[in-house]
């Protein structure tokens, strides 16, 4: 069962957002626009982001629109295997860290965002997908990708619905900057 989530006990984890794939995801220009809402919003409520990058010597680097939003002091996992939870030095970086709700987003939905959801949902921590912030090259493999994480106990929902569930209150000091994202 997914609890509400808690500023306290949630991060926000990239996955594999990288110049040589992303041109090819359908619908990109929307996926990048809420990836970035996603990102501001997290910095703007000062929540820990989590960034992955699947094979960069191949697959390129995590796209300098996104670099340049999250700044020169993020850090980067590098990793072979398709879940995060599959490399060592990622799981342990995850599952080292307080968190246990984890917001995903990044690509590929069918790949790596399924493979690291289910196995974070395996070690007891809480998954919750923005629909609106993931991708795959095929319409088809995220449609299939949503119901079989939706199956698998993961949350899914948008980006805005997690932004103000985060915010709790209309009073949030944080209000007016999460609110310039959605417009």
């Amino acid at each position: 069962m997914i609890n509400k989530l808690d500023r306290q006990k949630t991060g926000l984890l990239l996955i594999d957002v990288q110049e040589k794939l992303f041109p090819y995801i359908e619908n990109s220009c929307h996926i990048m626009q809420k990836m970035q809402a996603a990102i501001r919003g997290f910095q703007i409520l000062r929540l820990p982001i989590f960034v992955s990058e699947q094979y960069p010597e191949g697959l390129g680097s995590t796209l300098l629109s996104l670099k340049g939003i999250l700044g020169n002091d993020q850090k980067f996992m590098r990793k072979t295997a398709f879940s995060c939870l599959d490399d060592p030095g990622c799981k342990k970086i995850l599952l080292d860290s307080s968190l246990e709700q984890w917001v995903i987003i990044g690509i590929e939905a069918h790949v790596c965002v399924l493979q690291t959801a289910k196995d974070l949902m395996e070690c007891g921590k809480q998954s919750i997908i923005l629909n609106d912030a993931i991708g795959s090259r095929s319409i088809y493999d995220f449609s299939t990708a949503i119901a079989e994480l939706r199956d698998c106990g993961a949350r899914i929902t948008t980006t805005e619905t997690v932004l103000f569930e985060l915010l709790r209150n209309s009073k949030s000091e944080e209000l007016k900057e999460i609110s310039q994202l959605i417009k």
